[in-house]
């Protein structure tokens, strides 16, 4: 709450300041896939011995993990190396004067009313190894990522 209190003596007041919270808002982060390499080859042919894996990104917002999306699968890649020319795009809310990124959501699916939060804006990139038959291989996140500030 906030109250001004003044004279009755004051000729003339000020306008009255806007107190009402800051309202984020809509960006659009655009991510292109274009390479990977040094990637980990996880699996082995049995027959020849040699070593490939099938790499695929996954990536999102931290605080946003519905919204997120993957590559299509660079097959077989034997040095490590993947081609890809893919684009990720996470729309999200966001307050620049705090640098915050405003989350809203449902905390439960049986809650009626949305809950307002905010966080940093962290984008996850990580790299993944197919599986036909079993569940995918996790093969690292990217090393170095230079900051957006």
């Amino acid at each position: 709450m906030w109250v001004d209190m003044f004279p009755k003596d004051t000729p003339q007041l000020g306008p009255p300041v806007d107190i009402s919270p800051r309202k984020p808002k809509g960006y659009e982060l655009r991510v292109t896939i274009w390479n990977t390499e040094d990637v980990i080859l996880e699996d082995e042919n049995i027959f020849t011995g040699q070593k490939s894996s099938d790499i695929y990104v996954k990536g999102w917002i931290k605080g946003l993990e519905d919204d997120r999306q993957e590559t299509d699968v660079h097959y077989n890649s034997l040095t490590g190396e993947g081609n890809f020319n893919w684009r990720f795009l996470f729309p999200f809310q966001y307050l620049p004067a705090e640098k915050q990124m405003v989350i809203t959501k449902r905390e439960n699916i049986f809650s009626l009313e949305k809950m307002e939060c905010k966080s940093p804006a962290v984008l996850v990139l990580q790299v993944w190894d197919f599986e036909r038959l079993s569940s995918d291989d996790f093969l690292g996140k990217p090393v170095a990522f230079s900051s957006m500030d």
